[in-house]
C-alpha cells in the first residue's frame, strides 16, 4: 500500500541520515552515484578518480552499515 512505501521511504532516509556521518566524502560519493544514480563502477571511478575495485568497496560497506541501521530502525 501506499502508506507502507511511504514509511519504507522514511526509514530509509532516516537511516541514510544516521549513517553518513561515518563516511568520507569520496566513500559516500561512490555509494550515491552507483546505488541512488545507478552509474556503473567504471564511470563513477573516472568521475571521482578512483579505481573501480575502491569504488565498489565504498558501495559495499555503504549497504552493509544502512542494512545495519535499517535493522535497528
Amino acid at each position: 500500500s501506499n502508506s507502507a512505501e511511504k514509511s519504507r521511504t522514511f526509514l530509509l532516509h532516516r537511516a541514510l541520515e544516521v549513517i553518513r556521518p561515518d563516511f568520507n566524502e569520496s566513500t559516500w560519493k561512490a555509494f550515491w552515484l552507483t546505488v541512488v544514480e545507478e552509474r556503473n563502477s567504471t564511470e563513477v571511478s573516472e568521475i571521482l578518480n578512483l579505481s573501480p575495485s575502491r569504488v565498489r568497496n565504498a558501495k559495499l560497506r555503504v549497504l552493509h552499515r544502512l542494512r545495519e541501521e535499517l535493522g535497528r530502525l
